[in-house]
């Protein structure tokens, strides 16, 4: 029997998946389905010169999706002042043909601009490779890798950037957990039904 308590539940989470849904295709127009989100994530980035995690800028909604890259277009070439900006913080911004089929983003409370990683199949990645050489000397990726360790979701990006993800649920952790390592270990899907 459902109860009105659980038709509130079920609207309110309906209305937020729509919503996460509808801001990050304001970032990212090739959002096809959302696949995970969580309301509460911080985001650290290990330097490895220093042997610590430093804390990011970067903290809110956490969302993984699938994206449409069918038509493997290039990726839009980021305006020149923001890039540089960024990049010192959160990575390099990748460029070339677009074969991220997943993403996970955090939209970010503290400042307008937010944390994304795109997110390419293993399996992807090391096709690239054989198959066009040339754009792996442009820009070589390596395959993606994710642990859990501590609190912290720990990801290597395929430009060997490490960044871990701490999520307030310990159960949503495990969750993404199993979600990522999934995207990354089995061949890219069109559609989650």
């Amino acid at each position: 029997m459902t109860t009105a308590r659980d038709n509130s539940a079920t609207t309110l989470e309906l209305y937020r998946k729509t919503l996460n849904f509808n801001v990050i295709g304001r970032y990212d127009p090739k959002i096809k389905q959302l696949l995970f989100h969580t309301p509460h994530a911080t985001v650290y980035k290990w330097e490895a010169g220093e042997n610590k995690w430093n804390k990011l800028e970067y903290q809110g909604v956490l969302a993984i999706y699938l994206r449409d890259v069918r038509e493997q277009a290039e990726l839009p070439v980021p305006h020149q002042e923001a890039s540089a900006g960024a990049e010192g913080r959160c990575g390099e911004v990748l460029s070339g043909r677009d074969i991220y089929n997943y993403a996970l983003i955090v939209l970010n409370r503290i400042n307008p601009e937010n944390f994304s990683i795109a997110i390419a199949p293993n399996s992807v990645v090391n096709k690239r490779r054989l198959f066009s050489p040339e754009e792996n000397v442009q820009q070589p990726l390596e395959p993606m890798d994710v642990e859990v360790k501590d609190e912290l979701v720990i990801i290597k990006n395929l430009r060997k950037e490490v960044y871990g993800i701490w999520i307030h649920t310990p159960t949503d952790r495990q969750n993404i957990y199993d979600l990522l390592k999934y995207l990354l270990e089995n061949e890219p899907k069109d559609s989650f039904a």
